[in-house]
């Protein structure tokens, strides 16, 4: 058996850990042993990437400027558009007052000279004898179109 001694334990582990003063920290990281070096690019790949950005960049600018002037052209369109339905609706008021029946009337009386009927400028014709109208048919000599006439006639007698 293993003899138990009078050894104390070290109960410290167990407790929480305290927060570290900044200045612990800093020593801390001053201290290390490999730090991470820093990795430079080449010229030539950072003048690359800045020439994508700015590329980037004008691309969105440009359409941010062609969107604008569109939406700007949009709008004197619309602005047109009224302006051409309001003259619309003057042409068009202007002509129903030139061709109502008044004006008409008035313009054949006074430019042409015509003038309203009376009832004794009527005159009425009548014809001698039955009102009844007469077809005469015409002989028909050429035998297509008796056979024509004829199946036309079949057709509407079988009620097709």
């Amino acid at each position: 058996m293993a003899q138990r001694g009078n050894l104390a334990y070290d109960l410290s582990v167990y407790e929480p850990k305290k927060k570290q003063q900044p200045e612990a920290q800093e020593a801390r990281i001053s201290h290390k042993k490999n730090p991470t070096p820093v990795r430079r690019q080449s010229p030539l790949k950072l003048f690359t990437k800045a020439a994508f950005i700015f590329g980037v960049m004008c691309a969105v600018l440009y359409g941010k400027v062609e969107s604008n002037s569109l939406f700007n052209e949009i709008h004197s369109l619309e602005q047109e558009l009224k302006d051409l339905q309001g003259e619309n609706i003057t042409l068009a008021a202007e002509y129903e007052s030139r061709t109502s029946l008044k004006n008409v009337e008035d313009y054949a009386e006074n430019v042409l000279g015509l003038k309203k009927l009376d009832k004794s400028q009527i005159e009425y014709v009548e014809l001698p004898g039955e009102r009844v109208i007469e077809i005469v048919e015409t002989e028909q000599k050429n035998i297509f179109i008796i056979i024509r006439n004829k199946i036309n006639e079949l057709r509407e007698y079988l009620g097709a």
